[in-house]
């Protein structure tokens, strides 16, 4: 999440917040990055780092946590995964991005319905593949599973 959905979603103060989020990432529990906004510019996100080690020590007195350990590879944002895996798709939802840089509102709105054409053909091209995929997937679990 950005500041302002975690501010609004834990009803505190984003100046408040800030504080705990920078302890947080200086410790390795939250990562932060960058991601474009059609809104505006691009928003700062953060987000919890995908793994935890924990070592604990457990005695005949007792347990103790000795060791929390953050780190792993951060998750990929499905920004991340469109740009390396779908550079023809990443190109027209950057085209969409700077359709506010248009002057003029009727080239805008040509640009914008191109753009939107263009994203309802992929969106069709990728429900065909799912489609697809789950024939090869039902076939495997109805063949080996």
């Amino acid at each position: 999440m950005f500041l302002g959905q975690l501010s609004r979603e834990l009803s505190a103060h984003q100046q408040a917040l800030l504080r705990h989020l920078d302890e947080l990432i200086e410790k390795g529990f939250l990562e932060t990055y960058e991601d474009e906004s059609i809104r505006g510019p691009p928003r700062k996100y953060y987000r919890l780092t995908k793994t935890i080690r924990l070592s604990v020590h457990i005695t005949p007195t007792g347990v103790r946590v000795v060791r929390i350990v953050p780190g792993g590879r951060r998750p990929r944002t499905i920004q991340e995964v469109i740009k390396r895996n779908y550079p023809e798709l990443a190109q027209i939802i950057t085209r969409a991005q700077r359709l506010r840089a248009i002057p003029d509102p009727l080239n805008r709105k040509r640009a914008a319905i191109d753009i939107i054409q263009q994203l309802e053909a992929k969106t069709k091209e990728i429900q065909d593949v799912n489609k697809f995929l789950d024939s090869v997937i039902s076939a495997l679990q109805k063949d080996y599973l």
